[in-house]
């Protein structure tokens, strides 16, 4: 089932609440439609430009290009694509997937979060799964449970934290990683700042961009650098006591755990400390790719979670439709109470004709009405059906005023 919203402008701000997996597509016009199991399972609103939906199970949604989303919960997993304006997510409990996008701002993603094609900046504070970046303008991560894939990024990179591992090539700008609870590999970068790694460090063709850098490494420390490095001094420690150096002239193994080695003028220098070996050398392979196809990583899949949170949309509405009923068969005896000491019909079932009131009957006073223990006061259920007879001129002010005072005893 399609809904189908016709917009007064091109460029909407989107509001999004959804309960299960949702797909955006950004299209041309001014429309936006919504792909769901149930046409009452979603609403769509629009004023003065804002744009309010709320899917209540899994969806597909299209609208404008040029839509600005903002999105407060995502259930399921997220995936959006073509939107060349802002996008602010603040919760994704599945995975999130961008790509063909302007910018973005995320809070917090429970899956994993991917990526690709975004003109303007990345910023993300967390992630409980893995990251994929690629052909990026620029990004920024705070912390991640998993591991981190980032390649081909025309601006800066920057990760805070990350319990995994992390994989990195053809970064243009700076690239700053703190801390890895795993092990950093990339190549052709410019890192920025100290590197902590629980695991190895292997760095091939890497730029240094501070006076002073630490490479810190609980296990080997790799170095592939090539004819270019001129410019650094090396001061090295090694856990296991084992150094090796094969650069240009030199081929050195210096087994003391300790080294100082100068590379041209040392304008740069490097303090590296590893758990195992230390290794210097130039590049084994030039045309080696640390970062493969990641062409998969992009593809949408349906978290379970989703069908949990239909499964209890459905739950809720059986509940609701239960209330309602009861409502209905507890008005249905009031009725009849009232009808008894009124000598008229007070009809609640709008598909009847109208009520037939015999004026020829005395009125008499209605007694008190009671309720069984524990029942005080009209439900919201109730209320509702009571004002919407008496929009309907199916009862009087009077006879609604007579329904409510018993409802309320």
């Amino acid at each position: 089932m399609t809904n189908k919203l016709t917009l007064t402008r091109d460029d909407p701000i989107v509001h999004l609440k959804a309960y299960g997996g949702v797909k955006i597509q950004g299209v041309e016009g001014t429309e936006i439609t919504c792909d769901i199991e149930a046409p009452e399972l979603a609403t769509m609103v629009e004023e003065d430009g804002q744009v309010y939906i709320t899917a209540n199970t899994s969806c597909r949604i299209t609208m404008p290009i040029a839509a600005s989303i903002q999105i407060e919960k995502g259930m399921g997993t997220v995936e959006i694509q073509n939107i060349q304006n802002e996008i602010s997510i603040e919760k994704a409990l599945g995975n999130l997937i961008l790509s063909d996008i302007s910018q973005a701002s995320v809070g917090k993603v429970g899956g994993n979060f991917s990526v690709r094609d975004a003109s303007g900046d990345i910023r993300i504070e967390k992630v409980g799964g893995n990251i994929v970046a690629a052909d990026t303008a620029a990004f920024k991560c705070e912390k991640i449970g998993g591991s981190c894939i980032a390649k081909n990024i025309k601006g800066d990179f920057f990760l805070e934290k990350a319990g995994g591992s992390m994989k990195a090539q053809w970064v243009e700008g700076t690239m700053r990683v703190e801390k890895l609870g795993g092990s950093f590999t990339a190549k052709d970068i410019f890192l920025e700042g100290d590197l902590h790694v629980g695991g190895d460090i292997h760095l091939i063709n890497p730029k240094f961009g501070a006076h002073r850098a630490e490479l810190y490494a609980g296990g080997d420390v790799q170095l592939e650098v090539s004819d270019e490095f001129t410019d650094a001094a090396f001061e090295l420690r090694s856990g296991d006591e084992d150094i090796r150096i094969k650069l240009a002239q030199d081929e050195l193994i210096i087994d003391s755990g300790h080294y100082e080695y100068q590379v041209g003028n040392a304008a740069s220098k490097i303090e590296v400390a590893a758990g195992g070996l230390i290794s210097i050398s130039s590049p084994f392979d030039p045309d080696e790719e640390v970062v493969g196809d990641i062409s998969n990583r992009f593809q949408y899949e349906e978290s379970p979670f989703s069908e949990m949170i239909r499964e209890r949309v459905e739950s809720a509405t059986r509940i609701a439709e239960a209330k309602v009923k009861t409502a209905e068969i507890r008005l249905g005896q009031i009725r009849d109470r009232v009808e008894k000491h009124r000598g008229f019909n007070v009809n609640v079932d709008f598909d009847k004709p109208e009520p037939v009131v015999d004026f020829e009957q005395p009125e008499q006073p209605v007694p008190p009405v009671s309720r069984p223990p524990g029942k005080k006061g009209a439900t919201n259920e109730e209320r509702l059906m009571i004002l919407k007879m008496l929009q309907d001129k199916k009862i009087t002010v009077d006879e609604a005023e007579t329904l409510f005072n018993a409802l309320a005893e």
